[in-house]
């Protein structure tokens, strides 16, 4: 089933209607698909419009319609993949992005006020290149590779892992996380920016200590 279907076969949501929690929806929704992508990590939608994302024992819910076209980052450009491009893909592709973004604000909001000191690699940081690829093949290098991997969602952590530690082909990660190469290289363009707006806050936050 495409995206496109699933929404033609869901309801929307009145506006202002409040989003019900992952219990609640699980208990008493209906639902009409559901994808377990690996280990733990799953997604379902439901007959009254709304997903719900699982990974690693944290949940997010939110509306199906309202996702329609994604932002991706990658070497420093911004573009956007149209709802278009997501309409005759798999239903749960877009909607497994959408759950990822939304987990991740959620641990950064998290996350906030935790240090992690960078200093073994601040010096080296502007050498290196701006695509994404380099990036996390340098930062897989290095002696605080798992510190730096502590700060991506657990899909993150995946994609990074199986592309660069394990040295497979973007398909060959398509296949094991249970959704397309684009969707592979749009996680790990999230990775990145996430490493890089996290180092440069520390960063930064380490030379105005030191002035």
């Amino acid at each position: 089933m495409t995206l496109q279907e699933l929404k033609q076969i869901t309801e929307i949501p009145e506006e202002g209607r409040k989003i019900p929690t992952a219990k609640n929806l699980r208990e008493t929704g209906r639902a009409v698909a559901k994808k377990q992508l690996i280990n733990d990590i799953w997604i379902a939608a439901y007959q009254n419009g709304y997903a719900l994302y699982h990974a690693y024992g944290h949940y997010t819910v939110f509306p199906i319609h309202t996702c329609g076209d994604y932002l991706y980052v990658s070497g420093g450009v911004s573009s956007y993949l149209s709802e278009h491009f997501f309409a005759k893909e798999s239903w749960h592709i877009r909607l497994v992005l959408e759950g990822e973004d939304r987990l991740e604000r959620n641990q950064r909001t998290k996350e906030q006020g935790r240090t992690i000191s960078y200093s073994a690699i601040s010096e080296e940081w502007e050498a290196l290149e701006d695509t994404h690829v380099d990036l996390l093949e340098d930062l897989t290098e290095r002696e605080n590779m798992n510190e730096l991997l502590d700060c991506l969602t657990e899909r993150q952590k995946m994609a990074a892992s199986l592309c660069f530690l394990q040295q497979k082909s973007r398909k060959e990660a398509a296949k094991e996380l249970g959704i397309t190469n684009s969707a592979v290289s749009i996680i790990l363009s999230q990775a990145v920016r996430r490493l890089r707006k996290k180092y440069l806050s520390k960063d930064q936050t380490e030379k105005a200590v030191a002035i």
